[in-house]
């Protein structure tokens, strides 16, 4: 699980089984990490990482309070956050291990082939030895809850085998679905007539049914015209239900890059210090695309009128092709959320409370897009959170959450 001190990791675009993209080698020393690009891929013409790493010859450092534990920022993208560490350390533990003896190359070995995206990192340490293939969400939600409330028992490799990478504090699962609902692991490949999601379980705190909430948030956010990937809302054999999205970092068994505004940007999502204009003036820099920008601020309205105020760095994402095109990546995790603070994580111009109009209009400037539209745009994501009831109806939120959640969309579109 430990790797020998000094030995370089190989990282390696995995775009799919037939296509291998050597990037380059990875070392730490001094709880600092150091790349060194392949000479086939700096011919190549990519950026894994275009703002502060661009490809080229010599050693690749990241900035020297740059955080990440010392690691680059696209490859701490890599890394699972919240539900994702708490297994790989009870793992650890399990083995023998102190966690806090694990380097960031020695999580990255750990994820291995099966992580968010097309980086790969080799040698990969095998830690999860559960090797069933048909999986019961019940059972690993179940489990989920187990581990949640201490119990580091032997559901531990279980869930680890499918929820070991992904970021977030919410347990959850990449798996193969299809459309019956069966489940497989799927982490890495799904077989003929099943396709790769990722899905959620509640944590501590969640209401019954945060799976109904997501879900109608999803659909809301689709109706006001916000890019999302495509969502169910799964149920189990006892009745629980389970949200779950389709994984836009794969196309198919084909996988693409994934960069986060976090990796991108070395922000720290436990400090917010983000402002919209910022993830506004990033997408131009990125995707060089208006489309996105506009995107990029709809998405903004959206979060603000629908009370999504979980809003950090990590919420954001671009994805690359193999053809070095980068995009904004589709929207996920929108749902009702309070914030740090009663506040959004990500501001605008400033605020992050009784955000107007006026605020989102002076927003638009930044995105290039005129008065007129701007307007109109308001206009069709309000008329759309107007409907929350009956998102929240079709989808079976319950009386006490669909109320409580009106009121406060309510508010937010009664703000001048």
């Amino acid at each position: 699980m430990k790797m020998k001190p000094g030995t370089p990791l190989h990282v390696s675009l995995h775009w799919s089984d037939d296509d291998v993209q050597p990037v380059g080698r990875l070392a730490y020393r001094n709880r600092r990490a150091y790349l060194e690009y392949d000479p086939a891929f700096i011919q190549c013409g990519l950026q894994i990482s275009p703002l502060h790493h661009q490809t080229g010859t010599g050693l690749q450092t990241p900035p020297v309070n740059g955080g990440f534990e010392g690691l680059h920022g696209v490859f701490h993208d890599s890394l699972p956050d919240g539900w994702g560490r708490l297994l790989v350390d009870r793992r650890a533990r399990q083995l023998g291990i102190k966690p806090a003896s694990l380097t960031p190359l020695d999580r990255l070995a750990i994820v291995g082939n099966a992580g968010i995206g097309a980086l790969s990192y080799a040698p990969a340490a095998s830690i999860w030895d559960d090797d069933s293939a048909t999986l019961n969400l019940d059972d690993l939600a179940a489990d989920a809850h187990r581990v949640l409330e201490g119990d580091v028992s032997d559901v531990i490799s279980v869930l680890g085998a499918v929820g070991g990478s992904p970021g977030g504090a919410r347990p959850k699962a990449l798996i193969a679905i299809n459309d019956d609902g069966h489940a497989l692991h799927g982490n890495t490949y799904a077989p003929d007539g099943y396709v790769l999601y990722l899905v959620k379980f509640s944590g501590h705190g969640d209401p019954e049914d945060i799976a109904a909430i997501e879900a109608a948030y999803a659909a809301m956010a689709k109706e006001a015209g916000i890019a999302m990937p495509y969502t169910r809302l799964l149920e189990g054999a006892k009745g629980d239900q389970y949200f779950a999205a389709r994984r836009f970092d794969r196309l198919g068994n084909d996988r693409v890059h994934v960069h986060s505004a976090c990796g991108l940007l070395y922000t720290d999502i436990r400090t917010p210090s983000l402002d919209y204009a910022d993830l506004i003036q990033l997408t131009r820099s990125v995707t060089h695309d208006q489309r996105d920008c506009e995107a990029m601020y709809a998405l903004a309205v959206f979060n603000v009128l629908a009370h999504n105020r979980d809003d950090h760095a990590r919420q954001f994402s671009y994805v690359m092709g193999r053809d070095g095109t980068w995009r904004l990546a589709p929207a996920y995790d929108l749902t009702f959320s309070q914030g740090p603070g009663g506040e959004h994580s990500t501001t605008v111009s400033g605020y992050g409370t009784d955000i107007g109009r006026a605020n989102l209009l002076e927003l638009a400037k930044k995105a290039d897009i005129n008065t007129a539209d701007a307007h109109g745009l308001i206009d069709r994501v309000a008329d759309t959170a107007n409907r929350w009831r009956n998102f929240a109806e079709d989808y079976g939120v319950s009386t006490t959450s669909s109320r409580t959640i009106a009121k406060t969309i309510d508010a937010e579109l009664a703000v001048p």
